[in-house]
């Protein structure tokens, strides 16, 4: 299963930030009002090729880390660190949920910046249905490949890279396939990535990972009500 893990890997590395600029021009210059539906199904399709891919791969070991990453200080933390974590962010993440949709200036300001990624985000009721399927399949895929795959490729595979640089790599990979949100966006990616995998191994398993990312690009739905885009638009 080495040649395929290289396949995976080669994918990752190249094959995701280049799909990725190459969609986000296409989007920026289309003028069909379904595109964006069928940029949706396009990742929903090829992200679950990709984490089936790194299944047959690894099997279930993709779910749980592996043995170099019980020798590092990580998962020490453990159960305390995660739930401390998870219901700060859980508390952060919806306090601002709520003063988005209740104050007026908050919303403002919110639905300005998001207007900036207006070629990728959904707007009608449509484009929501199949955005909800999407931020369910980058949870559930994404964090297979990302966290589960990637740094044990790095780290346990054929490099024997070091825990820390297999752990810094995979983070940045991960924000470099968010290209379409910019620089700002690509480094905050990136942290958000590096905090998803402590979590990987301090949890001892990827379902928390997984539903963390699911739920924070679920949040663009409570953030974005249908036809927002369209009226800040005009």
């Amino acid at each position: 299963m080495i040649a395929l893990q290289h396949i995976l890997a080669v994918f990752l590395f190249l094959g995701v930030p280049i799909w990725d600029a190459l969609e986000t021009r296409t989007l920026k210059r289309s003028a069909n009002p379904r595109r964006k539906i069928l940029s949706y199904r396009r990742i929903v399709v090829i992200e679950w090729i990709a984490a089936i891919t790194a299944w047959v791969a690894l099997r279930s070991q993709i779910f749980f880390p592996w043995p170099a990453a019980y020798r590092t200080d990580l998962p020490k933390g453990g159960t305390s660190f995660v739930m401390g974590f998870v219901l700060a962010a859980a508390f952060a993440l919806s306090l601002q949920t709520f003063l988005t949709r209740r104050n007026r200036k908050l919303k403002d300001a919110t639905l300005k910046a998001l207007s900036k990624l207006a070629f990728v985000l959904p707007d009608s009721h449509e484009e929501r249905s199949w955005f909800a399927v999407v931020s369910i399949t980058a949870g559930v895929c994404e964090e297979i490949l990302y966290r589960g795959f990637l740094p044990r490729y790095l780290s346990a595979g054929p490099w024997h890279f070091n825990i820390w640089v297999a752990l810094a790599v995979s983070s940045i990979v991960f924000g470099l396939a968010h290209g379409y949100q910019g620089i700002k966006g690509i480094f905050g990616t990136a942290i958000l990535g590096a905090v998803l995998m402590i979590i990987f191994f301090a949890a001892g398993n990827l379902w928390l990972p997984i539903a963390i990312h699911a739920l924070i690009d679920l949040r663009v739905l409570l953030l974005l009500r249908t036809g927002d885009l369209s009226t800040a638009r005009a």
